[in-house]
Parts: C-alpha cells; structure tokens; sequence
C-alpha cells in the first residue's frame, strides 16, 4: 500500500473519531422517544370552547420535548372556523409554549401532533392546556381516559380538570414525544461502520 493512502487512511480515522467526540459531548445525534397513553375505554369531554379549557398537569420524562399528540373527534362540529389552542405552562404558571391548529385541518377522529420542540427540565410538573377558539359551536371534543389504567407515565399522580374542576379517575389521552441523545455504545458502532467506509474508499 503506498505511503499517501496509508497517511490518508489514518488522517481519516483520526478526524472521524474527533468529530464523533465532539457529537457525543454535545449530544449533536439524537433518537427519537415516544410516551403514550395505553389502551383503555376511551371518553371524550363535549367542548373546550366558551372557556372551557381542559388541564392536563404532566412531568416531562426528558427535557427536550420535541411534540405533544392529543385525540380529537370533529365529526359533528363545524370545519370551517375556529382553531384549537395548545399551550403548556411551567410550574411557575409562565407559558413556555403556545400553537393553534385550525379545526380544518384537525382528523375527523383521531391523534392530531402538535410541533412542540421546547426545552423543559425534567422532574418539573408542567400543566397541557387545551381550548378551542373562534368556533361557531362546540368545536372538536377530545379525548380522555381511565387514569390508573391507562394514563402515560408523565400523568400519573395527576388528574384531569376540566372547566375549572377536577375530574377524579380521568387522563388526557396524549401522547409526548422527545429528542434524546443516542446511547454512547452507538458512537463505537458508528465509528466501526465509518473505519469500514474509509477502508473501501481508499483501498
């Protein structure tokens, strides 16, 4: 093998582990996990519009939640004004995150993700907060369950409230997504997988 692609082959090595190094500390490469309600008899409250809001108080499992699902049923309300409003306040009350999503473009049944992409601090009580606004009726109807059987683990210990009051045994049923730093056994297999490109390129 000549000098050059033998110096090459090394110089490549030696920039590939530094760039992974740098992406490990600043935890640059991430994966995406999932939390989320389990199966359950499924019931919906009638409207958040009116100021009828519905809280959902959670703790984030990881700090960087990247988007927040919620499920909805527009069968029966009219598509052709009105947004759904998305807000979630730290456990100081202060809004962190707001988004709407209009009723025309929400699922006549089913999970309606809302872009999220804040950073909270773990372990903190967060409060979901969801109304409808600028309907002409009740807007869409959302979903909840049985909390002790199926509420997602950044719910438990905690209930729904509706309209200002407490509704015992009941969850959201949401689903919370995160951006998380990959595993570092990952950064080797990475490293492997590059050590082998280089190894066919330059040979």
């Amino acid at each position: 093998m000549k000098k050059w692609k033998c110096a090459g082959i090394v110089i490549c090595c030696i920039a590939l582990a530094g760039v992974l190094a740098v992406l490990g500390m600043t935890g640059k490469i991430t994966r995406t996990v999932a939390s989320e309600s389990s199966v359950a008899y499924e019931q919906k409250v009638d409207t958040v519009a009116f100021g009828y809001q519905m809280r959902q108080d959670f703790i984030p499992q990881y700090d960087n939640i990247c988007s927040v699902t919620v499920y909805v049923d527009t069968l029966e309300c009219a598509r052709e004004s009105g947004e759904l409003q998305v807000s979630i306040l730290n456990e100081n009350n202060e809004q962190v995150f707001f988004g709407a999503v209009p009723v025309s473009e929400l699922p006549q049944y089913g999970g309606v993700e809302v872009p999220v992409n804040v950073r909270l601090t773990s372990g903190r009580v967060n409060t979901l907060v969801l109304e409808s606004v600028g309907c002409v009726d009740n807007g869409p109807k959302i979903e909840f369950l049985d909390s002790p059987l199926s509420a997602a683990a950044e719910q438990q210990g905690f209930h729904l409230v509706y309209a200002g009051m407490d509704v015992e045994q009941a969850a959201l049923k949401a689903s919370y997504s995160y951006e998380v730093p990959v595993e570092i056994y990952l950064y080797f297999a990475y490293y492997a997988f590059g050590l082998m490109f280089i190894f066919l390129v330059m040979l």
